[in-house]
């Protein structure tokens, strides 16, 4: 395979060409991938046509990858796939319809945060359903020095529940976490500046989805600076929009974006589903 990397316009996202992931890489692709994604944060390879076994085989070039929390929304043969789909059969979800539908980072309410994702689009509309990304590294760069030197030693509480129950509450399509499940996902703890463990770039770690609070900080001054720097990360100068085609394949750095689905924008009885592994990472640093 002869591989190419273009970046898509001026952004941290990037087309991967020349690569057919239903077959197995060679040496030099493999590098080809790897180098890519040590230097762009987003990754699309299009006009793939993959089967459940190979989204789990590409997602495995990035490291292990780990089943979903809801297990209720897990692919039918492979726990290793969540089920990103608004489609309803015989009275049936075929997935989490919700999926994403807020800015967040996958996972980052674990001890370990996921390295990265992979999302594969198997059936999606013609118009709408983009998935929208977040630049949290240019982000970073581009605080002044005073905020810079306010949240450098910080740490935030990150949890599951706490988006949860605003999706159970406010849209009404997926279910309550089990007691298991809860107990499965007690607060994690991460610096608000995360050192990336591969490359070293400073990023803004902290998101809408499940960042809580900071730690040792009054709850009104929490919000206060939650809200100015998601405000400051939320510029249109920072975010990229992803207009999905049949057979793309995406996988992401969740160390140095955010990212946030556009699905329940779409009309009703608009189709997509949606294949998405998580790989996993370390803990933050």
């Amino acid at each position: 395979m002869s591989v190419s990397v273009r970046r898509l316009g001026e952004t941290f996202v990037a087309e991967v060409m020349g690569v057919d992931l239903s077959k197995q890489l060679d040496d030099a692709a493999l590098d080809a991938l790897h180098d890519a994604y040590q230097r762009e944060h987003v990754l699309a390879v299009r006009g793939q046509d993959l089967t459940p076994e190979q989204v789990i085989a590409t997602s495995r070039l990035f490291g292990p990858v780990e089943p979903h929390l809801l297990e209720q929304y897990h692919h039918d043969d492979h726990k290793e796939i969540l089920m990103v789909s608004n489609v309803v059969e015989g009275g049936e979800a075929k997935g989490l319809a919700d999926a994403g539908s807020y800015w967040h980072s996958d996972v980052s309410y674990k001890a370990k945060p996921s390295r990265a994702s992979m999302l594969y689009a198997v059936e999606v509309p013609e118009e709408g359903g983009d998935t929208l990304f977040c630049d949290m590294v240019a982000a970073y760069d581009a605080l002044p020095e005073e905020t810079k030197r306010r949240i450098a030693d910080l740490k935030a509480v990150h949890n599951y529940a706490y988006r949860t129950n605003q999706q159970v509450a406010n849209v009404g399509v997926r279910q309550k976490l089990s007691e298991e499940q809860l107990a499965a996902v007690p607060d994690a703890i991460h610096p608000v500046v995360r050192t990336h463990p591969e490359t070293g770039v400073k990023a803004i770690f902290i998101n809408p989805g499940f960042t809580v609070r900071f730690v040792d900080m009054p709850e009104d001054e929490s919000e206060a600076l939650k809200q100015e720097l998601f405000d400051h990360c939320l510029q249109d100068r920072f975010i990229y929009r992803y207009k999905w085609r049949p057979g793309d394949a995406l996988i992401w750095d969740n160390a140095t974006v955010m990212h946030k689905a556009t699905v329940l924008e779409l009309p009703p009885g608009t189709r997509r589903t949606m294949h998405r592994t998580v790989i996993s990472g370390d803990v933050p640093f």
